[in-house]
């Protein structure tokens, strides 16, 4: 299985059982400049642990920020709750 495959079915996944789920961060844009992302990202309204029970594989990588790692074929996935950054000044 290929890295955009594994995403895409976690997606399909999380969307089946009721979630919302989005390819998020910098493979969106290396896909947009038709390039071959390094890695996928996964944003969804799922919690931690409702996206542990569909995937008990997954490892807690970063729980303070809700992040799941989630494996598949010696590739691997993060799936992050959503969450907003409340006071962010740049």
């Amino acid at each position: 299985m290929q890295p955009r495959e594994l995403a895409n079915s976690i997606c399909d996944t999380l969307e089946n059982a009721g979630f919302q789920a989005f390819l998020v961060g910098g493979c969106v844009r290396d896909i947009l400049l038709e390039r071959d992302p390094a890695d996928y990202d996964v944003a969804t309204n799922a919690t931690p642990e409702q996206v542990l029970k569909l995937f008990p594989e997954g490892l807690e990588v970063g729980a303070q920020f809700g992040v799941i790692l989630v494996p598949g074929d010696g590739i691997k996935v993060e799936v992050a709750t959503f969450r907003s950054d409340v006071g962010y000044t740049d």
